[in-house]
């Protein structure tokens, strides 16, 4: 099935916005065994669309996603009504869905969005399940033509209701596709680690989705058998680099392990500044065993809040591995929980030195008495940093509970 991908929209040509709807289509489709041919971005303009859709006639089906809102530059809606010669009726119905619904979030609907109660005559409506603005179907001898909004929210509600399930239906290749998620390994070390597993099966499909705190294995086969198989060998191998599958995350698997050994666990966070506890709290039911966290970053709230020695700070620095080790008991013993993990590091651009350059993070974990830390040697990215820290205190937490 050939599918073209149009984004639609003078903000994404000018870079002002980041096009995330068709990173996020073409990864949709591929779960279920399809995938974006072709892929162009367009700015607001009716006669390009028009010429897009004329272009597309030997496409099996056109995802077109933008300009469908109320004002002057969304004019994606009239451009697909004038190339399908489409003579549009005010919906009375729409209208007043759209009136009730303005009421709940303003006093009144604004007057630009009467075009959104438009509905086709030759075509047919998409529902909207969390916006105003309705998307468009229509079909040809040769093609399926899709116009859905922009805003991603809504996109990505209408793709999974009613897009994805349609062409699924109509698609005749049926794909089975596996998604095993590591961490704490790079690419090119991952990739030679499973070489030789890989090169049995050469009608599976393998490919490496490397990301700033991981690296996902994708296998895609047509036999669930064989699927099934090399997944297995993949385990086998990668143990405990593998801590989840399709779209498990970190914070996710530590919350379930965590639950089921029935333990609580704080946190002591300086460069991070609370991301490791925003991560943890992402995942729903972390009430359970989440205590809290204290967000140290200087050193008077190490001391005078964590209990951190004042001599360690003096003799060995806040970014240390002893530092580290006390953070995480003090939170521990603060917060009353079985397990504390404490981050302190440098985080950059600045603030460097030869001794401890940017990036140096420990990590420290308590847990049963006994009390260690590690060292880390990230990037000289800040953001970049922070993350990376967060992921590797989260797998420290996952392989002690893993024991």
């Amino acid at each position: 099935m050939k599918i073209k991908l149009i984004t639609i929209g003078n903000e994404l040509l000018s870079g002002f916005t980041v096009d995330t709807n068709a990173t996020w289509i073409g990864q949709e489709l591929g779960k279920i065994g399809l995938s974006v041919s072709s892929r162009l971005t367009i700015g607001d303009n009716s006669n390009e669309i028009i010429k897009l859709l004329e272009d597309s006639i030997n496409e099996d089906v056109l995802i077109v996603t933008g300009g469908l809102g109320p004002t002057h530059d969304d004019i994606t809606t009239s451009a697909f009504f004038k190339y399908f010669n489409d003579t549009p009726e005010f919906s009375e119905e729409y209208w007043q869905y759209l009136t009730e619904r303005f009421k709940k979030i303003t006093s009144k609907v604004p007057n630009l969005n009467r075009n959104q109660a438009l509905s086709s005559t030759k075509g047919e409506m998409i529902p909207n399940p969390v916006g105003s603005a309705r998307g468009l179907h229509y079909k040809t001898d040769t093609c399926h033509y899709f116009a859905l909004p922009g805003v991603p929210k809504e996109m990505k509600a209408m793709m999974t209701e009613t897009i994805l399930p349609f062409l699924k239906e109509k698609s005749s290749t049926e794909l089975i596709i596996r998604t095993l998620r590591t961490t704490g390994i790079p690419e090119s070390a991952l990739a030679e680690q499973v070489q030789d597993i890989i090169e049995k099966y050469s009608n599976i499909t393998v490919a490496f989705l490397p990301q700033l705190i991981g690296v996902d294995i994708r296998l895609t086969g047509h036999s669930s058998k064989e699927v099934e198989t090399i997944q297995s060998s993949l385990e086998q191998r990668l143990g405990k680099l593998l801590f989840g599958y399709e779209n498990d995350t970190l914070e996710d698997v530590v919350g379930r392990l965590l639950n089921e050994k029935g333990l609580t666990l704080s946190t002591a966070e300086s460069c991070t500044g609370g991301l490791l506890s925003h991560r943890i709290t992402n995942s729903p039911g972390s009430s359970t065993y989440f205590k809290g966290g204290v967000i140290s970053y200087s050193n008077e709230v190490k001391m005078n809040i964590l209990e951190v020695e004042e001599d360690t700070l003096e003799r060995v620095g806040a970014v240390s591995e002893q530092t580290a080790i006390e953070m995480a008991e003090g939170v521990q013993k603060l917060l009353k929980s079985d397990m504390g993990v404490s981050i302190t590091g440098i985080a950059g651009p600045d603030g460097g030195s030869a001794e401890k350059p940017v990036g140096l993070v420990y990590i420290g974990f308590v847990y049963n008495h006994e009390s260690y830390a590690k060292k880390f040697q990230f990037i000289r990215d800040r953001k970049g940093n922070k993350y990376l820290s967060s992921q590797a205190a989260l797998n420290m937490i996952r392989l002690n509970l893993s024991k």
